[in-house]
């Protein structure tokens, strides 16, 4: 007993050492699958959680700020202030998506029945906020379909998808958008399309350099979402929702001289970001420091990553719906200190904040 209690004595005054701590972020503990690491920097939940949604797939904190949430099956894109409290919400159809302008618009992505044929597309849609009486409430803003994802194709193009929207400093966006038919080097179904265009789409740039189909660095096959960086023209990070081994976080940096998109990152440099195999990524953000978080459906997972691809051990999950679980999520962004989750299949949104920023 004395030799235990000697040995228990020794460890603690070893703990206590200045000039050898033993980081106990290396001991990581598990929550139902999930990894929860004790650190001196982990999340922590907020409350209250903001319940009443019916399986939102996306949550977005506007430039005003407000928050803005994708309430999927109850087809509706609902407006809160930073407390949670409604301000209003706008009739769209299975909205799946969100954006926002520089003019303040949201950019909308919903699927949508064609009476005639009963297929289902997808479809992008402007709210313009701002150009209306309400005062930038979205209950009464008028609601403009920009484009179709079917347009400019053959009927049977319609499984094509639009999976994601980021939006450039000059009004540009981007969108994603998926599909079976990629034989086409011209118009496949897989692409990443420039869209201008405020009141109408003025022009449609399928942008290239991209592999169409595998697991490749330059594979943009199964895209499912899309940022851009505030302030910026060009650059983007894409997550990929492939069962696959493959590359699942690509982001691509605009190369001015040669007119081509590059990967930041290349296998070779050995960065968690390429490496980490993510399960089903269905959402990503960034904060201001470029840091990148992507929402894992499959493991029930907030992953964060330096802009330099390296995974923070503050990265949390777990499947359920008590603090710091999730089920399903799918949306995911990032203002001021804040963390917010689409937690899809609790049909909540959910708030974050490190535990460094609670003083």
């Amino acid at each position: 007993m004395k030799y235990i209690i000697l040995l228990f004595t020794v460890f603690l005054m070893t703990l206590s050492s200045c000039s050898d701590k033993t980081d106990l972020s290396q001991f990581p503990i598990t929550n139902n699958g999930g990894v929860v690491n004790v650190s001196d920097t982990l999340y922590v939940q907020q409350s209250p959680v903001w319940t009443g949604f019916n399986q939102p797939n996306a949550v977005l904190i506007g430039r005003e700020p407000l928050v803005y949430v994708a309430d999927t099956k109850n087809n509706q894109v609902v407006q809160l202030d930073l407390s949670g409290i409604e301000i209003g919400r706008r009739s769209i159809s299975n909205p799946k998506s969100l954006a926002q302008d520089y003019n303040f618009d949201l950019l909308v992505i919903g699927d949508s029945v064609l009476t005639l044929t009963n297929d289902t597309v997808s479809v992008l849609y402007r709210i313009k906020l701002v150009d209306n009486l309400q005062g930038g409430i979205i209950t009464n803003a008028a609601v403009i379909t920009m484009l179709r994802s079917d347009q400019g194709s053959v009927l049977s193009s319609r499984k094509r998808k639009f999976t994601g929207v980021g939006v450039y400093s000059d009004n540009s966006y981007i969108v994603t958008r998926t599909g079976p038919d990629n034989i086409s080097s011209l118009d496949p179904d897989n692409a990443l399309l420039r869209i201008t265009g405020r009141e109408t789409v003025s022009s449609v740039t399928n942008l290239s350099g991209f592999q169409t189909t595998g697991n490749g660095i330059y594979s943009i096959e199964k895209m499912s979402g899309i940022t851009t960086f505030t302030g910026e023209l060009t650059d983007f990070i894409i997550i990929r929702n492939t069962s696959d081994f493959g590359f699942k976080i690509e982001w691509f940096l605009y190369d001015n001289v040669n007119g081509t998109y590059d990967p930041k990152f290349f296998p070779e440099n050995n960065v968690d970001i390429l490496n980490k195999q993510l399960g089903s990524p269905e959402g990503i953000a960034v904060d201001n420091n470029k840091n990148v978080f992507v929402v894992d459906n499959t493991n029930d997972s907030l992953y964060k990553f330096t802009n330099a691809g390296k995974l923070k051990k503050e990265s949390f999950g777990g499947t359920g719906s008590g603090d710091n679980q999730l089920r399903n999520p799918k949306g995911v962004s990032f203002f001021n200190k804040v963390l917010y989750i689409a937690d899809t299949g609790n049909n909540r949104i959910v708030r974050y904040k490190l535990s460094t920023d609670l003083q």
